[in-house]
């Protein structure tokens, strides 16, 4: 009887584990205004929950806004079911800069 080659199990447990951790596919940060843009997070599998995919959509507009040396301002948070996603629209803003500094 043949022993299946090690790099199999390897393979199962990065599978298995991927599995077990929730994974989500990202588009690409989109621009829909002049100064608004969107990400769209979608579960590749059930064990990921909604808010942990919403969790993940922040986090990707924060790093977009962060390479710009801006702040993520969050603006509106569209969720589906079918398939499990998440649109995230967003701005980015001058870092120091916040709306309650606007109004004053």
């Amino acid at each position: 009887m043949r022993k299946p080659h090690p790099s199999r199990y390897l393979l199962a447990a990065c599978i298995g584990a991927g599995t077990l951790a929730g994974c989500a596919n990202f588009s690409e940060v989109q621009s829909e205004q002049r100064d608004m843009f969107m990400v769209t997070a979608t579960g590749v599998s059930y064990t990921m929950s909604i808010p942990a995919l919403t969790a993940a959509a922040k986090e990707k507009a924060h790093d977009f806004c962060g390479k710009q040396q801006m702040n993520a301002d969050l603006r509106q948070l569209v969720r589906g079911w079918r398939p499990m996603q998440v649109d995230l629209y967003f701005r980015c803003q001058p870092k120091g800069l916040s709306l309650q500094a606007l109004l004053d």
